[in-house]
């Protein structure tokens, strides 16, 4: 954990102080979830969003390797899988031992063999409709860790916030400690710096991607702080 004497942390901060009212296109916006979500849900090693449309094509939108986007196409095809499943049938869906798995026979068996161990998928919400899903996959380890699917939500909620579906704060849920301590910090600095939900989000995304440091602990950090040393510029 970074304390807040830390000048690394500290300079990081101040420099994403400064540019976060600079506009970021979607794809920035999206990639940056992708990289938040890699570094911040435990367990996982890749990441993709996949978008659905009324015409019933769907698309992988953002992808961490082309071994993710391969993975998602073969949902798409076989019409089922984790991914498939969370959008069509509105679930958060977890696979915690894929080679085991009796849900998806054609899936499965070319997923095993990619290397796939474990994977998850949350539906990604426009209202009351589902507009696609996050998916989170495993190469390392089977097994889901029990704050997985918590943590994932508060991602999957941002990716809605970036496509422009969700505006509301109380999305954030505080079910869990981490997942509390960032909506902590993205109330924080709505409420300080008067700036909407979705870039006060950017602005924690920033640091941690910009710095390598786990989500958690720059919002910890922002929580923690008594002092006013970083000021966010208009």
């Amino acid at each position: 954990m970074n304390s807040p004497s830390n000048p690394r942390l500290g300079d990081l901060i101040a420099a994403a102080a400064q540019t976060i009212n600079t506009p970021q296109s979607l794809d920035e916006r999206v990639q940056a979830v992708i990289e938040a979500t890699l570094e911040t849900v435990p367990g996982f090693d890749q990441v993709s969003i996949s978008l659905t449309f009324s015409d019933g094509t769907v698309e992988t939108r953002s992808a961490s390797s082309e071994l993710v986007e391969t993975l998602d196409a073969l949902q798409y095809e076989a019409g089922e899988g984790p991914c498939f499943d969370a959008f069509t049938q509105a679930l958060a869906v977890t696979a915690p031992n894929v080679r085991h798995e009796q849900r998806w026979p054609i899936y499965v068996p070319r997923a095993a063999q990619a290397g796939v161990t474990a994977q998850m998928a949350l539906p990604l919400r426009d209202g009351e409709n589902v507009r696609g899903a996050l998916n989170l996959y495993s190469t390392t380890a089977e097994g889901i860790h029990p704050e997985a699917v918590d943590i994932a939500t508060l991602f999957a909620t941002h990716v809605a916030l970036a496509l422009g579906w969700a505006r509301t704060h109380e999305q954030l849920g505080n079910a869990l400690a981490t997942r509390k301590m960032i909506g902590q910090a993205v109330g924080l600095l709505m409420e300080r710096y008067q700036i909407n939900e979705e870039k006060a989000f950017s602005f924690l995304v920033r640091v941690s991607s910009t710095g390598n440091i786990k989500l958690r602990d720059v919002a910890e950090e922002l929580v923690t702080q008594t002092d006013t040393r970083y000021t966010i510029k208009d």
